[in-house]
């Protein structure tokens, strides 16, 4: 049972990563892009290539990715463990979980039922394009509207 609930963890944990970096690159590229490399069992890890801002200096864009994750997900929080130049204009950041996130009804939760609702993977909502993903969230937002003001039974 243990094993069933890493695995869980680690798919949600993937997940949560993913959703964060497609919100982070889309504000952030060209000057800073991330993209996960690996998930580990407290943390994962994140390369991060671009131009940088010199005067924000590039810790302030492994830092925005905390904010950016925890946004998604607000019952969620890690800390930067370590961060290593692997280029002239690339890092590879270690995140470290802070607390132990747990799977419950939230924002990521929310989202994948609605995918799930109107037919969709999130594999599926990650390979569209701009356009579509914001129709998709647009949706996504009057679905939860809606659920929320339903009558309870």
């Amino acid at each position: 049972m243990a094993t069933l609930m890493t695995e869980i963890e680690s798919a949600h944990l993937k997940d949560l990563v993913l959703r964060a970096i497609e919100v982070y690159n889309r504000y952030r590229s060209p000057e800073a892009t991330a993209k996960l490399v690996e998930v580990e069992k407290d943390g994962f890890i994140i390369e991060f290539e671009g131009t940088f801002c010199q005067s924000c200096g590039a810790q302030d864009y492994f830092e925005d990715f905390i904010y950016e994750l925890e946004t998604i997900n607000k019952k969620f929080r890690v800390e930067l463990a370590e961060t290593k130049p692997t280029g002239p204009q690339s890092f590879r950041v270690r995140y470290r979980i802070k607390d132990r996130f747990s799977v419950e009804v939230d924002e990521d939760s929310l989202f994948r039922e609605f995918l799930l609702d109107k037919g969709l993977s999130f594999k599926e909502y990650l390979a569209s394009n701009p356009c579509t993903k914001d129709v998709i969230m647009f949706h996504f937002r009057t679905w939860r509207f809606e659920r929320k003001t339903e009558p309870k039974k």
